[in-house]
């Protein structure tokens, strides 16, 4: 496993500070960010170093086998952040708002920002899209609960933008790409994703912008980036996206375990005699006795 980065050690508190990622974007340090829906991928990814966390309605693909990410529920989000939280002790854990929790109300927006952070132990919340999420994000910091926005292609409205496509290839939907990143900026997000965009539009953004953007298929300039677990670490078997790079192929893995797990067991090979406990040899025969 790789050594965590220097700056672990100046953390005085525990916790990644939030204007700490300000100061990265300054000196020009990327920021590491990934998905994690469980305890034990929370551990794994404080244990590697990343920076943020992102419970992710990702899930609803990667985890629960749907098809997208809308039918995932607050209580769905709300407890997996509740797990993560558990594992990860240092880097900041950013719940998304799942589709539905905040689009009708500033007064509903807040409340489920506020249920993700006092019930789901989150550090952070994220919602989609700029328009009418710009008003909620504001509200939400308002409330005084730190805001990620997230602008291109937006999961939770992938159908009416035509489909999972990439978004800002146009002059006219490149600019309003950066007009709502630089909105969620003066709404108060402390960083904004940007998910399948054009690089050059993707580098005008993070140019535009003083807060972080983290970028998923934006290319390298942007001041950090986001992977789905799931997708990165090869056991996803739908479909990935062309910017995901697999990092290892735990899928063949667990595949081959589990074959050789099934194997042992049929053959009788497994458990041996290290994996059995014993009893006292009197115990064992004073037991002995009781069965006649």
């Amino acid at each position: 496993m790789s050594d965590k980065p220097q700056r672990y050690a100046s953390w005085t508190a525990g916790k990644l500070p939030l204007p700490e990622l300000m100061e990265m974007k300054r000196r020009g340090e990327k920021i590491v960010m990934v998905t994690a829906y469980d305890a034990p991928s929370g551990r794994l990814a404080d244990a590697a170093g990343v920076d943020l966390i992102l419970v992710g309605d990702s899930s609803g693909m990667v985890v629960h086998g749907r098809e997208s990410t809308v039918a995932v529920s607050l209580d769905e989000i709300v407890f997996m952040t509740q797990w993560v939280t558990r594992g990860a002790k240092r880097p900041l854990v950013v719940a998304d708002m799942p589709f539905g929790s905040y689009e009708a109300s500033n007064e509903q927006a807040v409340a489920n920002a506020v249920r993700l952070v006092k019930d789901g132990g989150a550090d952070a919340v994220k919602l989609e899209r700029g328009g009418t999420s710009i008003e909620r994000a504001r509200a939400i910091v308002d409330a005084g609960i730190a805001v990620m926005g997230h602008v291109g292609l937006t999961p939770q409205t992938a159908t009416v933008l035509g489909g999972f496509k990439a978004q800002g290839r146009t002059a006219d939907r490149a600019q309003q790409l950066v007009d709502d990143a630089l909105a969620l900026q003066d709404a108060g997000c402390f960083a904004v994703v940007l998910e399948a965009v054009p690089a050059p539009v993707a580098l005008a953004v993070t140019k535009a912008l003083a807060v972080p953007t983290i970028g998923i298929g934006a290319g390298g300039d942007t001041d950090g980036q986001v992977l789905v677990w799931h997708d990165m670490l090869g056991y996803y078997e739908g479909h990935s996206p062309r910017f995901v790079k697999r990092y290892a192929d735990l899928g063949d893995a667990i595949v081959e375990a589990l074959g050789r797990y099934a194997e042992e067991v049929r053959s009788g090979a497994f458990p041996e005699e290290q994996h059995t406990y014993a009893m006292p040899d009197d115990e064992r025969a004073a037991f002995e006795k009781t069965k006649t």
